[in-house]
C-alpha cells in the first residue's frame, strides 16, 4: 500500500498522537509551534482546540471568544486589536502531522512587517523532505480565493531554507528590513 499523500487539512483529533510528537520535537530544539498556549496533552482539551480552529477562533483558549465566535457577537476591541481573520491548515499524510500553515485574510500595519499573511513551519523530523515548499504550493491558491493577491511573507535573514521555499513559490524580494527578508507572493 502507497503512502498517503500529504495535503492541507482542518486541525482534528485524529492528528493528537503525532501532534504531540511534534510538540516534543520542537521543545527538544528549545522552539514551540505556534498554537494556542493550552495544555493540549489532554486528549479532551485537544479536540477543543481543534474545534476551536475549525471554527476559524483564533485564541480557542477563552471560552468567551469562542462562544461570541460561534454565535456571530461583536467582539469587544480589546480582543480583536492587533488580530486580524486566519484560516488554521495543517499538512499531514493519512493521520501523521507534518506541519501547519496560518493564512491571514488581511494585513495590519504591524503584519506587514511582522508575520505576513502566510507563516508556515515543518516539524523536525519531517524537514529537508520538500514539505514546507508543497504545503505554501498548495495554500496560495486558497489565499487567491480569500482575495489575497499578492501575499505577503517573511522570513528571517539566517533561515535560508524559508527563503528558499518562498522563492521556490515564486517569491520575489521587496525589501530587507531588521533582520528579515520581506517578499510578495503570486497567488494566483
Amino acid at each position: 500500500m502507497a503512502a498517503a499523500r500529504p495535503r492541507l487539512e482542518r486541525p482534528d483529533v485524529r492528528f493528537h498522537a503525532s501532534f504531540l510528537a511534534a510538540l516534543g520535537e520542537c521543545h527538544a530544539e528549545g522552539r514551540h509551534l505556534h498554537i494556542a498556549a493550552t495544555p493540549l496533552e489532554d486528549p479532551e482539551e485537544f479536540g477543543r482546540y481543534c474545534a476551536a480552529v475549525n471554527a476559524g477562533v483564533e485564541r480557542p483558549g477563552e471560552p468567551d471568544f469562542f462562544l461570541a465566535r460561534l454565535n456571530g457577537t461583536p467582539f469587544p476591541a480589546a480582543w480583536i486589536d492587533g488580530y486580524v481573520p486566519q484560516t488554521v491548515l495543517w499538512w499531514t499524510a493519512g493521520d501523521e502531522y507534518i506541519g501547519r500553515l496560518s493564512i491571514r485574510h488581511r494585513l495590519t500595519p504591524h503584519l506587514l512587517y511582522h508575520g505576513g499573511n502566510i507563516g508556515f513551519e515543518v516539524r523536525p523530523t519531517a524537514r529537508r523532505r520538500g514539505h514546507a515548499t508543497r504545503m505554501l504550493a498548495a495554500a496560495l491558491p486558497l489565499a487567491a480565493d480569500l482575495g489575497i493577491s499578492p501575499a505577503r511573507l517573511d522570513c528571517d535573514v539566517a533561515n535560508v531554507a524559508s527563503r528558499r521555499v518562498i522563492e521556490k513559490n515564486g517569491g520575489v524580494l521587496d525589501e530587507e528590513r531588521g533582520g528579515s527578508f520581506f517578499f510578495w507572493v503570486p497567488t494566483r
